[in-house]
């Protein structure tokens, strides 16, 4: 595998923080990855999820080369839709990272489903869609997939984030927004790895 062509797709929670992201991995070319922050627009619903997860679709295939791998990293709400755009195009992806996002629906002790995904009917869509397709997930595609999830996230119950027969990480650390930045940062090696194809410990 050519390392200097490793391209990583990057997708925001509902926050869409791509500034930040940029910032965060602007060293990893350094390890042969190749960062790409896509922007999902949450918060612009006109056209509903499916725009967005066409316009994603059509970036992967954008990248497709003889000597490229493509791997995806969700943060969040980006988690079930990196899940969903693996959907579109498992063939030409290498890795899936779900980084402290539900995958399926699923209360927590201070809030619903609903009440979580009030705010975007494309997350809430993203959410349901990503659930069902797990159901038919077969075991050569879970192993291209890693889950991350703290100790403990007030955001995202940690019952919906792990995949049965995927990578399934707990990091060692809490709350959701602090998680997330951990994971990009100091716990980056859990992704750099698994996509190099190196033994992620845990």
């Amino acid at each position: 595998m050519n390392s200097a062509n490793n391209h990583l797709i990057i997708i925001p929670g509902l926050g869409n923080t791509v500034a930040q992201l940029v910032w965060a991995t602007a060293g990893w070319q350094k390890y042969g990855i190749v960062p790409h922050v896509f922007d999902a627009k949450w918060r612009v619903e006109e056209n509903g999820f499916s725009e967005k997860l066409a316009r994603a679709t059509s970036f992967v295939d954008s990248l497709v080369g003889k000597n490229n791998t493509i791997s995806l990293l969700g943060n969040s709400a980006g988690s079930s839709f990196v899940l969903n755009l693996f959907g579109k195009r498992k063939k030409q992806i290498h890795r899936v990272i779900i980084n402290c996002g539900r995958v399926r629906g699923g209360d927590s002790p201070w809030f619903t489903f609903d009440q979580a995904t009030a705010s975007s009917p494309s997350f809430r869509e993203s959410v349901i869609r990503a659930q069902e397709l797990e159901k038919i997930l077969t075991t050569e595609d879970r192993k291209k997939i890693m889950t991350l999830r703290p100790l403990f996230d007030e955001v995202v119950p940690s019952s919906t984030v792990p995949i049965r027969g995927a990578k399934n990480i707990v990091t060692f650390s809490v709350e959701h927004t602090i998680s997330i930045a951990l994971t990009m940062t100091l716990f980056q090696g859990y992704i750099i790895d698994f996509i190099r194809n190196k033994d992620v410990i845990f």
